[in-house]
C-alpha cells in the first residue's frame, strides 16, 4: 500500500517537473535569455506594415544622405501606427534585424549602388524576410485578411456639406440612367427578368442597401457593411474567413419581395451601388484572380490554358503589369505558375457569353448583376468620384460617427488605372469589339469612354 502511494506521488512530481520545463521553454526568448512580457517589447513598425502590403512605399525623408550604410539602418525604427491591430506590445526583440538588411543592400543592382546614381537607395528589410519573423514571434498570422490586402486608413471630415455641384451629378446620373433604361426597354420586370436581389445587402438599422458589385470598391464596403453590422475592426483584420462570407451571416440574401418591400417602406432606406469603367474592372478582376495565380480559379486557368493555346503562351503568376516575374519566398527567388494571358483570358470569357452561360461575378456586366434599370437606386457612385460619393453616402445616411472607414485594396503591385491601357490595348481588334458589344449597356449606362481603346486595338490581328 505505501509503495503505491510512493508510485503515486512520484508520478505527480514528475508531471509538475516536466509542466514547469515546458513552461520554462515557451517564455525563453530567441536569444537564449528568459523574461516576461513585460521586460522587452517589440512594436511593428512602419517598415513592418509596409512588408505587409499596407502600405506601398517605405517613408524616406527628403534630406537622406546618399552614402548611408547598413550600420545606419534603423537606428531608430519608426514608433507604431495608432488603430492598428498590430501595434500590440509583446514580448521579444526588433522584428528585422541587420541580417535582412544587408541581404537587401546586397541584392540590389550594381547601378542602384553606384556613386553617380541619381537614386537614393534606403537598405530596409526583405518583406518576406520580415513577414517570416513576424510569423514566427506570433505578431501576425499568415492567412489573416488583413495580411493578404493593403488596409489604409480613411479620414473623414469633421463636417460635410453637399453642394450644389454634387447634388446636380448624382441627379443627372440618375435621369440618364432611366433614360437609357427606357431606350433599351430595360425597365420593365418581366417573368425571366427580375431584380437581382441576390448581390444585395440590406441594413435595416441604417436605412442603407447596397448592391455589391465586385471589384468596384467592394472591398472597401464590405469592411464598412461588416462593421455596421456589430463586428469590430480588430475580428475583421484578423479574420482568416472571407469578408463577403462574414457578410452575408449578418446580411442573409434577400428575395425580390423582400427587397422591394423594403424600397416601398414609408421611411425609404438610401439605395446605392458603385459603377466602374468595365474594361478597367476587368482588368482588375484578371490581375487579381487569374494573374496572381489564384487557387480558387485553377480549374478556370487550366481550362483556358488548354483550349486557347492558339493565342499564344500563357503567362508567369504574379508578374504585376507585365504579367512575367518571380516570387520571392524568404528570400529566394522562385518561378511561378503558368497562367492564361490577359488575350487568352479575355477571348474565354467572350466565348461564354456568346454560349450564354452564366459568368463569374467579378466580370458580369453590372447590367444584369444589380439591374439598375429594375431598382431605384438613390446613388450612382463611381469609384472615379469615390471620394466624394462615398462622403455624400456616408454622411446621408448618419453613419459618420458610427464607422473607421478604410480603404481596402488587394493589387500589391501598381494600381490597376497605371496599368490598364498596357493590357486592354494588346487586345486585337475583334476582340475589343467583343468586350464593346458585351458591356454595351454597362458603358451607356453610366456614360464610360471607351475610344481610345478602341483606337489602339485598331490595327491589331
Amino acid at each position: 500500500m505505501r509503495l503505491r502511494v510512493r508510485l503515486k506521488s512520484l508520478c505527480v512530481l514528475a508531471v509538475l517537473c516536466v509542466c514547469v520545463l515546458v513552461y520554462t521553454f515557451f517564455i525563453v526568448h530567441a536569444d537564449g535569455t528568459a523574461g516576461t512580457h513585460n521586460n522587452k517589447v517589440a512594436r511593428i513598425t512602419r517598415e513592418d506594415l509596409i512588408s505587409l502590403g499596407h502600405y506601398s512605399e517605405p517613408m524616406i525623408p527628403k534630406d537622406q544622405d546618399a552614402n548611408f550604410t547598413p550600420t545606419q539602418a534603423y537606428p531608430n525604427p519608426a514608433p507604431p501606427l495608432s488603430h492598428n491591430v498590430f501595434s500590440t506590445l509583446v514580448g521579444g526583440k526588433e522584428p528585422c534585424d541587420t541580417q535582412c538588411q544587408l541581404r537587401h543592400l546586397n541584392s540590389q543592382s550594381e547601378h542602384a549602388r553606384a556613386p553617380n546614381s541619381t537614386k537614393v537607395h534606403r537598405p530596409m528589410c526583405d518583406r518576406m524576410c520580415r513577414k517570416r519573423k513576424l510569423i514566427q514571434q506570433g505578431l501576425i498570422k499568415s492567412k489573416a485578411y488583413a495580411s493578404r490586402v493593403q488596409v489604409e486608413n480613411v479620414t473623414l471630415p469633421e463636417s460635410w456639406t453637399v453642394t450644389q455641384e454634387l447634388e446636380d451629378r448624382l441627379s443627372l446620373r440618375r435621369d440618364h440612367v432611366r433614360k437609357t433604361c427606357r431606350k433599351y426597354g430595360l425597365d420593365k420586370p418581366t417573368s425571366s427578368y427580375q431584380p437581382n436581389a441576390w448581390e444585395f445587402l440590406i441594413n435595416e438599422r441604417y436605412g442603407l442597401v447596397w448592391c455589391n458589385v465586385f471589384k468596384a470598391a467592394s472591398s472597401t464596403w464590405i469592411y464598412n457593411f461588416n462593421l455596421l453590422a456589430g463586428y469590430s475592426e480588430k475580428e475583421l483584420l484578423e479574420a482568416k474567413e472571407a469578408p463577403i462570407n462574414l457578410a452575408r451571416k449578418r446580411y442573409p440574401r434577400p428575395t425580390v419581395q423582400q427587397l422591394q418591400t423594403t424600397l416601398d417602406n414609408t421611411n425609404p432606406p438610401l439605395a446605392f451601388m458603385i459603377a466602374r469603367h468595365p474594361f478597367k474592372r476587368l482588368v482588375s478582376a484578371y490581375r487579381d484572380k487569374i494573374l496572381s495565380g489564384s487557387r480558387y480559379y485553377s480549374k478556370v486557368t487550366r481550362i483556358i490554358l488548354k483550349q486557347y493555346q492558339n493565342l499564344g503562351p500563357g503567362v508567369r503568376s504574379g508578374g504585376g503589369s507585365t504579367g512575367m516575374g518571380e516570387k520571392q519566398v524568404f528570400g529566394r527567388s522562385r518561378p511561378q505558375a503558368t497562367v492564361p494571358s490577359f488575350a487568352q483570358f479575355i477571348q474565354y470569357l467572350l466565348d461564354e457569353n456568346n454560349k450564354g452561360a452564366k459568368l463569374d461575378e467579378h466580370w458580369t456586366p453590372i447590367n444584369t448583376f444589380c439591374t439598375p434599370c429594375l431598382v431605384p437606386f438613390d446613388v450612382f457612385a463611381k469609384v472615379e468620384t469615390l471620394e466624394e460619393d462615398g462622403n455624400y453616402i456616408i454622411f446621408s445616411a448618419g453613419i459618420a460617427d458610427v464607422i473607421r472607414p478604410k480603404r481596402i485594396n488587394r493589387s500589391r503591385d501598381k494600381p490597376t488605372e497605371e496599368v490598364a491601357d498596357k493590357f486592354l490595348c494588346q487586345l486585337t481588334k475583334s476582340q475589343m469589339e467583343g468586350l464593346m458589344e458585351m458591356y454595351k449597356y454597362d458603358i451607356e449606362l453610366f456614360q464610360y469612354d471607351v475610344s481610345k481603346y478602341k483606337e489602339c486595338t485598331m490595327n491589331n490581328t
